[in-house]
């Protein structure tokens, strides 16, 4: 028979470890530090041994605290991850999600097998489309949106950022020479999308124009769309120089089909959010996606 220690007390010590302090550790865990200085001393009990050294400033390892704590890190983050996928084995049912276009064929699909090999019970529907995600009117289980934030009366759960540089076909430099500097750019045509948020500048190229001290007037935009996908695949045929998004064209990327043009690039303040309503969450077809995207998103290794 195993003898284990508490969960509770386990999980209070690696985060109190972890983040330095009883308080961090209350707030991550939603107890109170009191609760966290509890567990903490149970554990030692049981223990009979001091993991950690108070002070008046924070909280030291003690010598056997800090060997200790890389296999209990590990030991949780096992659990963690079993738990996850036992989870995900059970969820069944249909999963209607919506994000952009250009996310869905940059990051989502390319990913996508993945989470069938998982979750293998779940039917995933994908619908595309820049609108704000209506959840009352739409039969909609989770919505990935790029956004500053969390919208009114919605969870949200960020997943990735995303930077802009320029890209474009290697056959559009026919000589071998990659423009270097934005100014460069002057004389090739440009490909925009007419369709992004006011408050997005990084989508233009009269911005990024601006940005690098350059009259916007002598940026030469060849062709617009409404469209991301459009615009990669208008790059991708050597019709000009696109302002490719990170998540949207790591594909192409890889295969050489794009290279990067310039060293420039612009990471804005918003994000790509996992949301719906809180209850939402709850659902398990939805919980064991959103389980798998963030660890998709942590080890960030598209195929």
């Amino acid at each position: 028979m195993r003898r284990l220690p508490p969960l509770n007390a386990l999980r209070a010590f690696e985060a109190a470890a972890r983040l330095g302090s009883f308080v961090a550790a209350a707030a991550e865990l939603h107890v109170t530090a009191t609760a966290v200085s509890q567990q903490v001393g149970r554990l030692e009990r049981y223990l009979e041994t001091r993991l950690f050294t108070r002070l008046p400033r924070g909280l030291v390892l003690t010598e056997r605290g800090r060997d200790w704590l890389p296999d209990l890190t590990t030991g949780l983050d096992l659990l963690a991850h079993s738990t996850t996928r036992l989870r995900a084995r059970e969820a069944g049912g249909t999963l209607t999600l919506t994000t952009l276009a250009g996310f869905a064929t940059g990051w989502l699909l390319p990913r996508l097998q993945r989470f069938r090999d998982r979750a293998p019970r779940v039917d995933v529907i994908v619908r595309t489309g820049r609108n704000v995600a209506d959840f009352r009117r739409e039969d909609l289980d989770l919505a990935i949106r790029f956004a500053p934030g969390a919208a009114a009366g919605l969870h949200a759960i960020p997943l990735v950022g995303e930077t802009l540089f320029p890209v474009a076909s290697p056959s559009l430099f026919r000589h071998g020479v990659v423009p270097d500097s934005i100014a460069a750019l002057s004389s090739l045509p440009l490909l925009e999308d007419t369709d992004a948020h006011p408050h997005q500048p990084w989508m233009g190229w009269r911005a990024w124009f601006r940005r690098a001290g350059l009259d916007p007037a002598t940026a030469r935009v060849a062709m617009h769309s409404n469209d991301a996908v459009v615009l990669t695949s208008a790059a991708v045929a050597g019709l000009g120089v696109a302002l490719g998004r990170g998540p949207h064209v790591e594909p192409w990327l890889a295969r050489g089909q794009l290279i990067r043009v310039t060293s420039e690039s612009w990471r804005p303040d918003w994000q790509y959010f996992l949301t719906a309503p809180a209850a939402h969450f709850r659902r398990p077809a939805v919980r064991a996606f959103v389980d798998w995207a963030a660890e998709e998103a942590a080890s960030d290794t598209p195929r």
